[in-house]
């Protein structure tokens, strides 16, 4: 059987095919055969419902590159009627530009369209996800024909599975004669997520990956495990990485003061299998599968279901279990897995196999559709359906790379006898004819864009674009993609998205805030909505990186050992003591040895500094006492009530004059002294307010004469001094006179009941960093404008 053999080719054209060509392979088998074209007795037509020439019109555009020169002589189609369609007529009104737009064989840009090609349409999709939808969009319509039989033809199994997604949306559960990945089916990524998990200390993302698997219950009903690694969740996991193991997560949890310790328990005598073994530097494969089966089972249990009746139910369970099966009974011959192979290994002995699930429809209680199909090219051979839509025609993809691979080049491949790599181009461009010639009603879809770059068309799609401009046609458009951006839109049209503006009740605002959040209720008020009055709090991220964690706490506990144990006198080993009571502060802050080793040195370049610093500073002006990390309140009696003002000053300084320096520690950036005169960063201003009215008691009760933030961040450049006011000090006292005063008009404003919250009122002054942006969807409305006034 040679089917789509092209019988009207001429003869110069068959001898010059090259291995990319369409026919390369039936050139190929009738060459071995000592045989010809003219030897084929009976020829195979296909099925009826195709129009007769599409064939010979796909034939001639696909020519091989030696007969190019007769790409434009109509003398040598197969049927005469085809040549008088492919050129327009002489004469006045007949040209392309004369073209009714409002025909059905119109695409609609100006260009008429292949009437020769009749049935045959292009979707342009923008990218993948679009691509998907509208391809499910052409099915969806192709069913609703009594009887008609549709099929997306494709090799791209990616593709296959988003279209495949995208028809659930229309309770249509398609017919994927590839199946799914074996490695992609539940019960296979619960094992893969259970060693990963092992292999990786039980890190946070892949611990709670495996705890969140629907097939996780450690002996407890699965909605009860569910709740109990969101509370270990929240308890330890979320912010810097705890200790490695089990041990470490039993000392984060002892160090927060939360429950959890039985699920922990629980957890372990699951994992013990596997824990076991992982402490080893190298065990036999078969020793290392059964102890990954043992915990799978364990972990895999519930309070009435054993964990082996979970795990290898179904077509995928039991397709798993023979796998791994067979794999054990062959690991004896193998040499022993080093410590943290074993995910690896996993991974390479489930890639490649199969296994038809019907897990979709048991989710839905129904059946595959009878006439809704996904076909790879192989399966698509010789298959006819109504409608036939060929997915993901881009290079690369169909037809995929020729790669001559890294050894021999191709004249190398060629002197030897080894085929082409473009054979595989070719047998690509046949299945590519016979698919187009499957169905009266076909389809070519490339996207734009694929993997976040261009996509480039099938050399054969540019081939046919080519031919048919030639001739002063296209292939018509096919509205899909414009169905699938409707889709999702409002019936009334989508309406951007406005700024939150939330008004409370008077009774519900805040009437106390301490001194930083002043600033964020200048910058953005609905932080201080979100936080005080909903009472929100935002969870710190999995696994929080290195440079997001605070440190700056560690700062500030070295700093108030050292200076609590010395007060205001400075004594001469002042290096060694910082580092001394920096390196303590580190070691009680419970982080893990790699933050340790990473912070450790910036301490002590920030101790060494600090003790240079002060001495200096020392030299020319010693405090008499010297207060640190110390709480204040005042009282602020407003129209709408009292309003307290709350404050932690990291360091106070007294003098003998009776004068006061309020110094600041920063380990980001301090603010600056223009944000200071524009009333956006009010911070030790309104702590040299509070000093004056003796929020920090009597002892350090006195005007300010020097504000001064410390940037210690422990890098190349360890510290730096930044004084407020350093070219005029006397303007201190207005400034902290100015300050009260802005605070009041503050106060005052937000006690008006029409005053709202508005999120970041102040594009150019918004907070660098703010845990409510994505409440208040800042970056949607900020995108359509509507934030501007």
């Amino acid at each position: 059987v040679l089917p789509n053999a092209d019988l009207t080719m001429s003869d110069e054209a068959w001898a010059a095919v090259e291995p990319s060509h369409a026919q390369a392979g039936i050139a190929r088998l009738l060459k071995g055969l000592g045989a010809t074209r003219g030897d084929i007795a009976t020829h195979w037509t296909g099925t009826g419902s195709v129009p007769p020439d599409r064939f010979g019109v796909l034939s001639r555009v696909l020519l091989p590159a030696a007969s190019m020169h007769d790409w434009m002589d109509e003398t040598r189609l197969l049927n005469p009627a085809v040549a008088a369609r492919l050129v327009p007529a002489a004469g006045p009104g007949t040209g392309a530009a004369a073209v009714d737009p409002d025909k059905p064989d119109h695409d609609g840009g100006g260009t008429p369209s292949a009437p020769l090609l009749s049935g045959i349409a292009r979707l342009r999709p923008s990218g993948q996800q679009q691509e998907a939808q509208s391809i499910a969009l052409v099915l969806r319509q192709a069913v609703e024909t009594p009887g008609a039989r549709a099929a997306l033809i494709t090799p791209d199994r990616d593709l296959a599975g988003r279209v495949a997604a995208a028809l659930l949306r229309f309770g249509i559960v398609a017919d994927d004669s590839a199946g799914e990945k074996l490695a992609d089916s539940p019960p296979a990524v619960f094992l893969r997520l259970l060693v990963g998990a092992v292999a990786g200390e039980l890190a946070p993302v892949p611990l709670l990956a495996l705890l969140k698997h629907p097939l996780a219950a450690a002996g407890l009903a699965p909605v009860v495990c569910r709740d109990a690694a969101r509370r270990l969740e929240v308890a330890i996991l979320r912010g810097p990485r705890p200790g490695h193991g089990v041990a470490g997560l039993r000392l984060a949890l002892d160090r927060a003061g939360r429950g959890g310790t039985k699920f922990l328990t629980r957890l372990e005598t699951c994992l013990e299998p596997l824990l076991r073994i992982d402490a080893s530097m190298e065990i036999g494969p078969a020793a290392a599968l059964s102890a990954a089966i043992e915990a799978a089972e364990r972990l895999a249990a519930t309070d009435t279901e054993t964990g082996a009746a979970r795990l290898w139910a179904h077509e995928e369970g039991e397709a798993l279990a023979t796998r791994l099966a067979e794999v054990r009974d062959a690991a004896g011959i193998m040499p022993g897995l080093k410590r943290g192979v074993l995910p690896g290994w996993l991974d390479a002995i489930l890639d490649g196999e199969v296994v038809r699930s019907r897990r979709a429809l048991r989710g839905r209680g129904g059946f595959e559709h009878p006439r809704v199909f996904i076909w790879g090219l192989l399966e698509a051979r010789l298959q006819s359906v109504d409608v036939a839509v060929l997915g993901g025609l881009a290079e690369t993809v169909w037809p995929p790379a020729a790669d001559p691979g890294p050894w021999l080049s191709r004249p190398m491949r060629k002197k030897i006898g080894l085929p082409s790599p473009e054979e595989a181009v070719g047998q690509a461009a046949h299945d590519f004819l016979s698919a187009c010639c499957c169905a009266p009603v076909v389809v070519l879809s490339c996207p734009e864009r694929r993997d976040n770059a261009p996509a480039v068309p099938a050399r054969w799609l540019t081939r046919l674009d080519m031919f048919l401009a030639g001739r002063g046609a296209a292939v018509p458009a096919h509205p899909a993609a414009v169905w699938a951006d409707a889709m999702d839109l409002p019936a009334d049209g989508a309406k951007p998205v406005r700024p939150p503006e939330p008004a409370p009740p008077l009774a519900k605002r805040p009437r106390k805030l301490s001194v930083t959040e002043i600033e964020t209720w200048l910058r953005d008020p609905y932080a201080i909505h979100a936080k005080h009055i909903l009472r929100l709090r935002a969870l710190k991220p999995l696994d929080e990186a290195t440079d997001a964690a605070d440190y700056g706490s560690i700062v500030h506990d070295g700093l108030d050992r050292f200076l609590r144990r010395h007060g205001a006198a400075w004594p001469p080993d002042a290096v060694s003591g910082l580092r001394t009571a920096m390196a303590q502060a580190l070691a009680e802050s419970g982080l893990r040895q790699a933050l340790v080793a990473w912070w450790s040195p910036r301490l002590e370049r920030i101790a060494d500094w600090v003790a240079a610093t002060e001495a200096e500073r020392r030299t020319k002006r010693a405090p008499v006492t010297l207060a640190t990390e110390t709480s204040g309140r005042t009282e602020l009696h407003r129209p709408g009530g009292s309003f307290q003002l709350t404050g932690r000053a990291d360091r106070i300084e007294r003098y003998a004059d009776g004068t006061l320096t309020i110094l600041d520690y920063k380990t980001g950036r301090p603010p600056s002294q223009k944000d200071v005169d524009d009333g956006l960063a009010p911070q030790l201003l309104l702590e040299a307010m509070m000093a004056a009215e003796g929020a920090f008691g009597a002892d350090h009760q006195g005007s300010a004469s020097e504000l001064l933030y410390w940037h210690l961040s422990g890098g190349l450049d360890p510290g730096k001094a930044m004084p407020l006011f350093r070219k005029v000090p006397d303007e201190i006292p207005g400034a902290v006179l100015d300050a009260r005063d802005l605070l009041c008009m503050l106060i005052d404003d937000f006690d008006r009941p029409e005053r709202s919250y508005l999120s970041c009122p102040h594009p150019g002054h918004a907070p660098r960093f703010s845990d409510y942006a994505q409440l208040a969807r800042v970056a949607e409305w900020s995108a359509s404008g509507d934030g501007d006034e």
